[in-house]
């Protein structure tokens, strides 16, 4: 994808400086600066928008496009700039630092050079137009709901999955509704636009307007603001934060333009209409079908139809295979059309075998494809009709954001005067229609109209009441957030979000008012930390670490103690710093200084919470004496203060801890104990506590064990519990940590490679939309381990890579595994010398971190590469301590893989009598199924039975 460079070839010019883009040339007089290619970007980035903030996000998407990165390596290459600048005697400042925004380009700055800028072919090929369409099947209720819609609102996204007819639906709507209207229609396929950057160029390239990149939506604006204009914006998922900005800020300035838009996601702009588009409809398996009836199910129809085009003739014979065809394409429209040409050919029952385990048959073989003013004079004689006490409670609901309820109105604003005027007002305005009513759940709500919010908003600021009415509303939106707070330990998460939820923009709005207002940051602060739950709910990880550091940084600059608030902010931030890389000192740092305030200021819970969180870090860490060590010193504290509501976290850690130490028995023993005592999940105080769902948090470390004494077809059933109970919750933390550390892993070490498949693609989906860093190598290395399995032998480099990363990152769980899935998948692909550097690098760790629970598969491996290296002796040896150790320490699942190629060299080498005996003892005591080890063992004793016989 065309990066910002490829669109301008323009010099920027400062102080004494001279910076050309396109060729990556900054020069200071005639002397070159030398800089990186990341810190050019960045300066790209900040000269582009002068003056303006340009925030990290932005800043990361410039310099590292499609990477993770943490915020330290912007810092630096910023510094670098700075001081490359400087060294070359550039004195004035250029680059401001904005706390906790990002940084604004500040020095006078002006622009040489070609003003046209240098089109990528994905914008040149834009030309607005409304591309052909297929008649629509299935879809004339849609279309119509979606035509209406549109009469009544100026921004509507069509939301559904990929390939169910987003496109289609909506390029006939707008044919529609500009046929119908005489509407200008202008088309822009978003598709091949991979920078956000180049979002806006796009827009005006469809529209004809001669914009630049420096002030694109300016232009955009300006030359929209006297059109009436319908916008299809298609394909917006990959650059959603871009077009909902910019489509934000089109319908705050145009009130007569129209936006379609099509995405996997809504746009969540603050006047967004979403039409969700279902797939088409299929018949149910128990519907009995003939050729007439089945013409009523819309996808069966679509199917039939395009089908047709190419020959096909539907016959009473074919409707069950059809229906049964429809239901495995899901009733999605694309995948439809991609089967339709193959029908004939192939007839419906040939082709669902095709279909049978992937879709890798459906592969395209082509390609793709005056009235402001009136509007302010109405709203100004409107205005001027109102009493002064209905003006003036006007003015002040344009801080609203979006629906009130007359209690909100009352708790921010009743000290304009008594409740019964206040209603008297309110509903005054709304017969007037200066205020909108609708009704939620039988609750009457008001809305202001975007322009009257914002004509309110003005005469607001001219009479001078703006300070005092943002000042009042933070006050009700801190109480509102306190009380969220408060009901977060217990109120159900679809209750809470419902109640809640829709205060996010107003929320975000207010706190960087407050600190952005002189007098104002301690309000700033007091928010961000009442709302810190909705960080946790609704925010990236990303955002709820910023907001959090933010907060911390201007509690520094207040005077006064506020203990509490910091207490708060340094639990927040330990459990922020859990969710990025690396791990290190100043996680186990944060940690100890939050226990430090809470018992300053006597608080007993977050004492637990943060002894908890330290624990869990010294674990993830590898260190798990020091965790051992922090467990009974909270034993110890929880008996002091009579507060046991942590011990079964505590206890969770600290047979955890046993378990990785080789204690086995005892370890899995006492947490198949802690899950028959924690059977139901969704407590929602203990997940707001330490994160993870207990039920979820406790399921996940058992199947592990589970696997491990050979229990694997309980363990795949208790990772699937676990990841079901997640998904309930729809709590993303509790999912990734699901997928990421036991339904994943667990399908893979059974086997189970489709299954992983699934669980792998679940985690990396849950990762990208909450922006969590600390699971993207674990996801990595399934991936790697998938196609490994699946006869890829590149991937084990892949898996080499992610290792490395893994310990890079110092987010050492279950390392040793990994070791250990790297150097058999290295065997099994013949890289020898991998797999040794593996088992090698792996015991080095085993041996410093006292981490023992794989003990016995090393030794299996160790006699697997003398079986290799010809020394069958060895092999014996190695093969045979294995098992006795897997079955000493209760390792049964690794003494059966040890055993399995005991009685395979033995029946090779000699008399595999005594092996057999052993490895019919051990599958025993294991389950009789579950994974691909226990189909080898069983495989392994019939075979030798059969040679011995």
């Amino acid at each position: 994808m065309e990066g910002a460079e490829a669109i301008d070839a323009t010099t920027y010019c400062f102080a004494n400086c001279r910076f050309t883009p396109a060729r990556q040339s900054l020069l200071c007089g005639d002397v070159p600066v030398r800089v990186g290619s990341r810190a050019m970007d960045l300066l790209h980035a900040l000269v582009c928008r002068p003056g303006e903030v340009v925030d990290k996000d932005e800043l990361f998407h410039a310099a590292w496009p499609n990477l993770f990165v943490v915020e330290s390596n912007l810092k630096v290459n910023i510094a670098a700039l700075r001081r490359a600048l400087r060294a070359n005697g550039i004195d004035v400042p250029c680059i401001a630092t904005v706390p906790g925004r990002g940084y604004r380009f500040v020095a006078p700055l002006s622009v040489l050079g070609p003003r046209e800028p240098a089109l990528p072919p994905s914008i040149k090929e834009i030309d607005g137009a409304l591309p052909p369409a297929k008649p629509l099947v299935g879809r004339a209720g849609a279309l119509a709901e979606i035509v209406e819609a549109m009469r009544q609102t100026r921004l509507l996204t069509i939301v559904g999955p990929a390939g169910v007819g987003k496109t289609s639906i909506a390029i006939a709507a707008a044919r529609h509704i500009g046929d119908a209207g005489g509407q200008a229609v202008c088309f822009v396929d978003l598709a091949a636009i991979g920078n956000g950057q180049l979002v806006t160029l796009a827009i005006a390239r469809a529209l004809g307007i001669d914009s630049r990149p420096i002030d694109a939506l300016d232009g955009l604006v300006d030359a929209l603001r006297d059109q009436d204009r319908l916008l299809v914006l298609d394909n917006c998922e990959h650059v959603l934060a871009t077009v909902a900005g910019i489509t934000d800020h089109l319908n705050h300035a145009l009130h007569r333009l129209n936006v379609i838009a099509t995405s996997r996601e809504p746009l969540r702009c603050r006047l967004e209409t979403v039409h969700r588009l279902p797939p088409l409809r299929c018949p149910p398996e128990e519907a009995v079908l003939d050729a007439g009836s089945a013409m009523a199910y819309s996808a069966i129809e679509l199917l039939v139809r395009r089908a047709g085009a190419h020959g096909y003739r539907l016959k009473n014979a074919d409707v069950p295979a059809l229906a049964a065809l429809s239901r495995r394409l899901d009733g999605i429209a694309l995948a439809i059309e991609l089967a339709a040409p193959q029908l004939p050919a192939h007839g419906p029952t040939v082709l669902l075998r095709m279909l049978e385990h992937d879709f890798e048959p459906l592969a395209s073989p082509g390609d793709g494809a005056s009235r402001h003013r009136t509007l302010a004079a109405t709203l100004n004689w409107s205005y001027g009709l109102l009493s002064g006490n209905e003006a003036r409670l006007l003015r002040h609901l344009s801080v609203f954001g979006g629906t009130f309820a007359l209690d909100d109105v009352i708790d921010a604003f009743g000290h304009l005067a008594n409740d019964e005027d206040i209603i008297a007002w309110l509903e005054a305005l709304a017969v007037k229609s200066m205020v909108s009513v609708s009704y939620a759940g039988r609750r009457r709500r008001y809305r202001l109209l975007d322009s009257t919010r914002t004509f309110a908003s003005e005469r607001l600021i001219e009479r001078g009441e703006q300070q005092a009415a943002m000042t009042a509303y933070g006050r009700f939106i801190l109480a509102l957030f306190e009380r969220a707070e408060a009901d977060w330990t217990w109120r159900p998460r679809e209750d809470w979000t419902a109640l809640y939820g829709g205060w996010s923009a107003d929320l975000r709005r207010m706190i960087d008012w407050a600190y952005g207002t002189e007098g104002q940051a301690e309000l700033g602060v007091r928010l961000t930390v009442a709302a810190l739950p909705f960080w946790v709910e609704f925010s990236t990880m990303m955002e709820s670490g910023s907001r959090v550091e933010k907060a911390l940084s201007v509690l520094d600059g207040l005077s006064g103690d506020h203990l509490l608030l910091r207490m708060k902010l340094v639990a927040a931030h330990g459990w922020n710093l859990c969710y990025r890389y690396p791990f290190g000192e100043e996680l186990e740092a944060t940690w100890i200084r939050g226990y430090e305030l809470a018992l300053e200021a006597g608080s007993v819970e977050h004492c637990l919470r943060t002894k908890v969180g330290l624990a869990n870090v010294q674990c993830a860490m590898g260190f798990y004496q020091r965790a051992v060590e922090t467990i009974v010193d909270l034993r110890r504290f929880m008996a002091i203060v009579n507060d046991y509501s942590a011990a079964p976290n505590a206890d969770r850690q600290l047979l955890m801890c046993e378990f990785y130490q080789g204690n086995i028995k005892s370890g899995h023993a006492g947490l198949e104990r802690l899950a028959r005592e924690h059977a139901t999940f969704g407590n929602r105080g203990q997940t707001s506590r330490f994160q993870i769902d207990r039920f979820v948090n406790f399921r996940n470390h058992l199947s592990l064990s589970m696997w491990v004494v050979g229990q694997h077809r309980r363990s795949l059933d208790v990772a699937e519990e676990a990841l079901n109970a997640a998904l309930a919750l729809d709590h993303d933390l509790s999912c990734a940590h699901s997928l990421a550390l036991a339904a994943t892993p667990i399908a893979l070490l059974c086997g189970r490679i489709e299954l992983a498949q699934t669980r792998a693609t679940m985690l990396f989906e849950r990762l990208k939309t909450r922006q969590i860093e600390t699971w993207q190598p674990f996801a990595r290395f399934h991936q790697a381990a998938i196609d490994a399995a699946r006869g890829d032998g590149e991937a084990v480099q892949r898996l080499k890579n992610a290792v490395a990363a893994i310990r890079a990152c110092n987010h050492l769980i279950h390392l040793p595994l990994r070791y250990i899935m790297l150097a058999h998948a290295a065997l099994s692909h013949d890289q020898v010398a991998v797999a040794r550097e593996s088992i090698d690098d792996g015991l080095t760790y085993c041996r410093q971190r006292g981490d023992r629970w794989c003990d016995a598969e090393f030794l299996h491996l160790l006699g697997l590469m003398c079986w290799r290296d010809g020394d069958a002796d060895g092999a014996m040896r190695h093969l045979q301590e294995a098992t006795d150790l897997g079955r000493k320490t209760g390792a049964l699942g690794f003494a059966l893989r040890a055993a399995t190629s005991c009685v395979r060299l033995a029946t090779e080498i000699g008399d595999p009598a005594q092996p057999l005996a052993e490895l019919k003892d051990i599958c025993d005591r294991c389950d009789s199924g579950g994974s691909t080890d226990i189909a080898a063992a069983h495989a392994a004793l019939m075979s030798a039975r059969v040679q011995t016989a």
